[in-house]
């Protein structure tokens, strides 16, 4: 079936803040950060579903190119944030790592999409802790971190500082506006906008 050229599809994003050449460079960045710090550590990597796996697939696949012998561990967890809307709520734990994680004594880096408000963050981090890993053996890397005056949250390792307080979308970040998963697999991170608010 032909495509109609005529007739141009509506916009699913506003600004991107950063392309895709600029997502992955970022990442490389923080692979070699992160393969410096913690040479010989054997770190666990927490990737927080869904949003982190877009991030997490790109920074396991940067490390191996840096180092092939770095080996990441990667495991998964679902905390809860967001219902049907845009407004966070209290983050609960859907999905747990592996009952055969082995936790002890190793630094947890935890990959997300985006910090916010912290919320997912600190309740995450409260639950590793809960599991018997020390706080100070806890770390976070995130895509993007939004700057917050009324928040003092910051990751150890970040793509890209926002100043925006708009919703984003993409490399992780979903627009469900759009339809189901919509911009999430977008490789670049782009101002989020209402179906046919650029029309």
């Amino acid at each position: 079936m032909a495509i109609n050229t005529e007739v141009a599809a509506p916009p699913l994003h506003g600004e991107i803040i950063m392309s895709p050449d600029e997502v992955k460079l970022a990442v490389v960045g923080m692979a070699e950060d992160i393969i410096e710090k913690f040479q010989g550590k054997n770190p666990l990597f927490v990737c927080l579903m869904r949003g982190g796996v877009y991030f997490a697939t790109e920074l396991m696949k940067a490390i191996v190119e840096k180092d092939l012998y770095f080996n990441p561990q990667l495991d998964y967890m679902t905390v809860s944030t967001y219902g049907d809307g845009q407004k966070a709520g209290e983050p609960r734990i859907v999905m747990d790592l592996g009952p055969d994680i082995d936790l002890t004594n190793r630094p947890v880096i935890v990959l997300d999409d985006l910090i916010d408000n912290g919320n997912t963050y600190t309740h995450t981090r409260q639950h590793l802790q809960s599991r018997g890993v020390d706080e100070e053996n806890i770390y976070l890397a995130v895509l993007a971190q939004r700057v917050r005056k009324d928040r003092d949250i910051h990751a150890d390792f970040a793509g890209i500082q926002v100043e925006s307080q708009e919703w984003l979308a993409g490399a992780g970040m979903n627009d469900n506006r759009h339809g189901d998963e919509a911009l999430r697999w977008f490789g670049g991170i782009a101002i989020a906008i209402k179906p046919g608010e650029l029309q």
